[in-house]
């Protein structure tokens, strides 16, 4: 039930993304472009630091932030654990945004790479699976059906 909740959110903010990447792609192919400009360094670098915070640094944080609070209670309220699994999902799943203005500012290859694994990471590893919310439930001792 929780998985179902929770994957509903996940799709909610994947979704739109992936429709966005085919017009985007179908728009290219009949000759449409979104180019601002060439991009500089510092652009591929903010939006790669940005792609890796979303992906992993943050998701990662709100953990660290649950377990501090967990250190002195013996679990955690159902509400917390799911604030945090929505938290989550939101971050990581916002990391294929990234992409977005990276095409749009003309990214060089290698950074667009990157800049897609921390957004494929992102999908593959956050997606909430039973499997995945049934081990964070036991990690954060949570007896929620």
């Amino acid at each position: 039930m929780l998985e179902k909740k929770l994957q509903k959110n996940y799709f909610l903010i994947v979704t739109p993304a992936i429709l966005l990447i085919l017009i985007f792609f179908i728009l290219e192919k009949l000759g449409f472009t979104f180019v601002f400009q060439t991009s500089g360094k510092l652009v591929s670098t903010l939006i790669i630091i940005l792609a890796a915070s979303t992906s992993t640094i943050l998701p990662i944080w709100y953990k660290l932030i649950l377990i501090k609070r967990l250190k002195n209670k013996k679990k955690v309220s159902f509400e917390e654990f799911l604030t945090l699994q929505n938290k989550t999902i939101f971050t990581a799943a916002f990391s294929i945004y990234w992409i977005f203005p990276a095409y749009m500012y003309q990214i060089p290859n290698i950074p667009m790479l990157l800049i897609s694994f921390f957004a494929i990471y992102a999908l593959y590893y956050y997606y909430p699976s039973k499997r995945r919310i049934d081990m964070e439930k036991k990690t954060f001792r949570i007896n929620h059906h």
